[in-house]
């Protein structure tokens, strides 16, 4: 063993951290899609409804073992719909809940280059790199998560890692129970897998997704296959993406006393603007959703089936009061389109539309 080596096991100390962050907002309805629809933060509320809320509150804590093993804990207190009784944020008295986001333990270069994470863990899906690239996860998640398409987090298995010397290709594979923080309660299990690479002195970048789960065996199969591509420019002022999903639920629905397939899809197109260095950002996104591309207008579909197509946009100015506190103003816009038959008005076409004042403060110790 040389010198050097000894040296620095004999320096590291096992130690940890602390660190969090939050965001909230005043929000005030500007305008309230006359039939409720959706299911996204402001859905259902009335014109005028007004409130304070924090939609995110963490609270993490890491611990190096050795160089090579590290642990992590995440709580976590996330609002994902205004004013319902029947959230899962709130307490039985409605105070705010808090749940176990992750806690997992991780060992470095088993794998060369990779890490092999065991736990409850964040997803392929969003964290491995559009969450951080959109970088504005406190104005709203990536159109695949704020759709619901698939979880943040889940307990499981996962490798992720890079190859090559540097490290322009990466990947992600994670064997879990597909049941996000909640407890296990079937015996399926979803595999989500990532592969991505940078290109121009790593400024573009290039994701693949692919994940599949079962949801049932009986009265037929059913599984849910999910295909998604990302791609961004990225540039020390600007950032330019878009995201586009499609999933397969098959036989998800009933439609004239057959089981169907449902096909949800989107597609979401940002930018981010540094306006004045270290002081002013301005950040714009447009979305499309179709909760089918199956739809057939000739079909008797279920009670429960949803048969309307979303836009959603938001744009902002992102004022950074210091290193990690942001108050950004903000318009966020949800719109819904009926594609049922007979449908005229404002049943046929509506919206949301709430002006917000954003804030976000990051701390770590």
């Amino acid at each position: 063993m040389s010198q050097d080596s000894t040296k620095t096991k004999e320096e590291f100390k096992a130690s940890g951290k602390i660190w969090g962050y939050a965001f909230g907002d005043y929000a005030y309805k500007l305008h309230a899609d006359s039939a409720q629809r959706g299911n996204v933060q402001y859905s259902k509320l009335p014109k005028d409804y007004n409130s304070f809320n924090f939609r995110r509150i963490y609270l993490g804590y890491d611990y190096q073992f050795t160089p090579n093993i590290s642990s992590q804990l995440l709580l976590a207190h996330e609002s994902t719909f205004e004013a319902n009784p029947n959230s899962t944020d709130a307490l039985t008295n409605n105070n705010s809940a808090v749940y176990i986001k992750a806690m997992n333990i991780r060992f470095k270069n088993v794998i060369p280059r990779s890490t092999i994470v065991v736990g409850q863990q964040a997803t392929p899906t969003f964290a491995t790199l559009g969450d951080g690239i959109w970088g504005y996860r406190s104005i709203e998640k990536t159109i695949a998560d704020m759709r619901g398409v698939s979880s943040s987090t889940d307990l499981g298995v996962g490798v992720f890692g890079k190859i090559g010397k540097n490290e322009n290709v990466g990947y992600d594979v994670l064997i879990g129970n597909s049941n996000g923080a909640k407890l296990e309660n079937n015996n399926f299990k979803k595999i989500y897998t990532s592969l991505y690479v940078y290109f121009f002195d790593k400024k573009l970048v290039i994701q693949g997704n692919y994940e599949h789960d079962r949801s049932a065996l009986t009265p037929v199969h059913q599984d849910i296959s999910n295909f998604k591509a990302f791609a961004a420019y990225k540039t020390s002022s600007t950032t330019i993406g878009v995201e586009a999903f499609r999933q397969l639920k098959t036989n998800n629905t009933l439609a004239d006393s057959v089981y169907t397939d449902v096909v949800p899809s989107g597609i979401s197109f940002y930018i981010t603007q540094q306006l004045t260095k270290n002081k002013l950002n301005l950040f714009a996104r447009l979305d499309f959703y179709n909760h089918d591309t199956e739809f057939d207008k000739s079909k008797n579909y279920a009670g429960n089936y949803n048969g309307t197509e979303e836009a959603f946009a938001t744009i902002g100015l992102d004022f950074v009061a210091s290193k990690n506190v942001h108050i950004m103003p903000n318009l966020w816009y949800n719109q819904y389109q009926s594609k049922l038959v007979g449908v005229s008005g404002n049943l046929k076409s509506d919206y949301d539309l709430e002006g917000r004042i954003t804030l976000y403060f990051l701390f770590k110790k």
